[in-house]
């Protein structure tokens, strides 16, 4: 029903498939089962808020939760329970959404909003506003990245020549909040160097490793 409410919609059924879906696109809101299995969907949205992700999120509840629905509307924006309408639904969603609207809900990252200009990159452009990548050297590649990427390279675009700590990426790009001792930004540049040399560019070399420290990036 979303699919013909002019929503396009992806599915995840466990909740590390939800992180790949945040981390490939820029997703407007999250309906997600307040338990996952085993696991807590509240933990999860409580997670993403502590990174400085404040993606608008709907809880699906059922009747048998043991889920505490105070401690979910501190994290989410509503609860519905999973036997409701599909139309009240769709009803509940628009109405998240537009108060969304003037939001946090611009920010791709902490330090990049969906309205910022297209920046070039180890000679590659970006555009922020598209989650994608044009690569000229490729024969005019057009490829879609996901939203810390782009945090990633805005960081190092407004930092050229100075070295800059895990410290100062992530509170950057994750905010304030951000674990700095997450192996995720480490994970986050292996998978923008393989963008880049996968489409034969070779300019990536620029952003440097500094051991001990965090990245260099000269271009």
């Amino acid at each position: 029903r979303f699919a013909d409410s002019n929503f396009s919609a992806v599915a995840a059924l466990e909740l590390e498939e939800v992180d790949r879906v945040l981390a490939d696109h820029f997703v407007n809101l999250l309906l997600l089962n307040i338990d996952v299995g085993d696991h807590s969907g509240i933990d999860f949205v409580e997670r993403l808020r502590h990174n400085g992700n404040y993606l608008p999120v709907i809880f699906l509840m059922d009747k048998n939760s043991k889920a505490d629905a105070v401690r979910a509307l501190e994290f989410g924006d509503d609860i519905v329970q999973k036997t409701v309408p599909s139309r009240e639904l769709i009803a509940r969603a628009r109405a998240v959404l537009r108060r969304s609207e003037t939001s946090r809900d611009w920010h791709i990252t902490e330090n990049v909003t969906l309205n910022d200009e297209p920046f070039l990159f180890c000679g590659a452009m970006v555009y922020p506003g598209e989650l994608r990548i044009s690569f000229p050297d490729g024969g005019g590649d057009h490829v879609g990245v996901g939203r810390k990427e782009i945090g990633l390279m805005a960081a190092f675009a407004a930092s050229q020549g100075v070295v800059l700590s895990r410290k100062d990426i992530v509170h950057s790009v994750w905010g304030h909040c951000g674990n700095v001792n997450s192996r995720s930004l480490d994970q986050y540049i292996v998978r923008l160097r393989h963008i880049f040399r996968r489409h034969g560019c070779k300019a990536i070399d620029a952003l440097r490793t500094i051991h001990g420290v965090g990245y260099l990036y000269m271009s």
